[in-house]
């Protein structure tokens, strides 16, 4: 038969555990949340955040640096993508290719990923 030291051990082992874990998720909460108002923070209150609008699509026409994407909804996007805009290649993206854009305010690409081969 299981001694009643054991049974005491396990149940105040497991007490604690329990209690050193509901400290471990209150911390995280408060981690991600403000202490004084509740806000929930997120990239946009980050100082060095430059929003901009996300295109997904494919590229319907280049003319030199300006690309004209069309997105699956069937609105196109021109933006301007030039050595400042962050891609995964130095190949040039070809008419056809699907792109993942982030695009400013002013029309300028912030990123510019294609699903062309990644070249170093």
């Amino acid at each position: 038969m299981v001694s009643i030291h054991k049974v005491v051990g396990v149940l105040s082992c497991s007490f604690l555990l329990c209690l050193g874990l509901s400290i471990v998720a209150s911390a995280a909460d408060q981690l991600n949340t403000s202490q004084f108002d509740g806000k929930v923070w997120t990239v946009d209150d980050k100082d060095s955040f430059v929003p901009g609008k996300e295109v997904k699509g494919e590229i319907v026409k280049i003319d030199g640096e300006h690309y004209v994407v069309r997105e699956a909804s069937g609105a196109e996007v021109r933006m301007h993508v030039d050595a400042n805009t962050e891609k995964r290649s130095n190949m040039r993206p070809k008419v056809g290719e699907h792109v993942l854009a982030k695009v400013d305010a002013k029309g300028h690409a912030l990123s510019f990923l294609t699903d062309a081969p990644i070249s170093r």
